[in-house]
C-alpha cells in the first residue's frame, strides 16, 4: 500500500507534462532514485563510504554502448545486452571490493574516490587516436570517443519492441524501479538486511558474533555495482551516448545529498529524496 501511495504520482505524471518536461523533471528524476537505491545498499545499509560509485554508473553506459552503437558497430539486443553489464559491473564491484577487506572509513573513501578518478581518465583517453592509447594484443581501438564521447547508442530493443519515446523509457524505468523498491524490502527483512545493518553499526561486533563481515561488505559492493550498471544503460539508451563528463564528481554529490535528504538506510526516503 505505502509503495503504491508513492508510485502512484510517478504513474500518473506523463499523462499531464510534455515530452521535454517529461525527461527533465521526471526520467532523470526515476534514474537518480534508482541509482540513490543502489547507493544506500552500500553506504546506509552495509555503511561502507563508497566514493566510485558513480564509475559503476558510467561503467554501464559505456559497456551497452560498446555493444549496440553505431560508434562500435556491433547492435546487440537489449535483452542480452543489459544482463552482460549488470554483471559484469557487478564483477567490478567485486574487485573494488576487495579493497574494503582492509580498508574502513576515510581510507576506503580515499581508495574509491581514485577509482572514480581513473574512470573518467581513462574513457577520456581510451580512443586510440590522437593520445595514442593503444591496448595489448590489439592496438589502437576507439573504445570510448575520448573527450567526444562514445557516441550513437542504440535504443532499447526488448524481444523486438523498440522503445524510442521518453515515455517510453520513463515507464521501462519505473517498473524497474518499483521491481528495486520491492526486492529491496523483503532483502532488508532478511538475515543478509540485518547483518548488513549490523555491520554498519560496529563491523567488530558483527565480526564477534560470527557474522561474514567481508562476505557481507563484497555483497554489498556488487548490489549496488549492479544497480548503478543498469541504470547507466537506461541513460546511456536516452542519451544515446556516454560522455566523460556526465560521471563526474558532481554526480556523485547529487547523489550522496539524495541519499542523506532520504535518510539512510531508508527505502522510500530514498526516492522522497530525488
Amino acid at each position: 500500500a505505502r509503495l503504491a501511495v508513492l508510485i502512484g504520482p510517478f504513474a500518473i505524471f506523463p499523462f499531464i507534462t510534455n515530452e521535454g518536461n517529461l525527461y527533465r523533471y521526471g526520467l532523470i528524476t526515476i534514474i537518480y532514485a534508482l541509482l540513490a537505491l543502489g547507493l544506500n545498499v552500500v553506504v546506509g545499509f552495509a555503511g561502507l563510504l563508497d566514493l566510485g560509485y558513480v564509475a559503476f554508473f558510467g561503467f554501464g553506459a559505456y559497456l551497452y554502448g560498446i555493444m549496440a552503437s553505431g560508434h562500435s558497430g556491433h547492435h546487440l539486443q537489449a535483452e542480452i545486452a543489459i544482463p552482460i553489464v549488470v554483471v559484469s559491473t557487478a564483477l567490478l564491484g567485486l574487485l573494488l571490493g576487495l579493497t574494503s577487506w582492509r580498508l574502513l572509513g576515510d581510507y576506503l573513501a580515499i581508495v574509491t574516490l581514485f577509482f572514480l578518478q581513473a574512470f573518467v581518465i581513462f574513457v577520456n583517453n581510451a580512443n586510440g587516436g590522437l593520445n595514442d592509447f593503444s591496448y595489448p594484443f590489439v592496438g589502437k581501438v576507439d573504445l570510448t570517443g575520448g573527450a567526444n564521447g562514445l557516441d550513437q547508442i542504440d535504443p532499447f530493443n526488448l524481444f523486438g519492441y523498440h522503445i524510442t519515446t521518453t515515455k517510453g523509457y520513463y515507464f521501462f524505468t519505473l517498473i524497474s524501479l518499483t521491481l528495486l523498491m520491492t526486492m529491496l524490502y523483503f532483502v532488508n527483512a532478511s538475515r543478509t538486511g540485518r547483518a548488513w545493518r549490523a555491520l554498519r553499526e560496529d563491523p567488530l561486533a558483527a565480526e564477534v558474533m560470527s557474522m561474514p563481515v567481508n562476505r557481507l561488505k563484497l555483497l554489498a559492493f556488487m548490489f549496488g555495482a549492479a544497480t548503478a550498471g543498469f541504470s547507466g544503460t537506461i541513460f546511456g539508451a536516452v542519451q544515446s551516448g556516454a560522455f566523460p563528463g556526465d560521471y563526474d564528481v558532481g554526480l556523485l554529490i547529487t547523489i550522496y545529498a539524495i541519499v542523506i535528504l532520504g535518510g539512510l538506510g531508508s527505502i522510500g526516503g530514498v526516492v522522497v529524496g530525488a
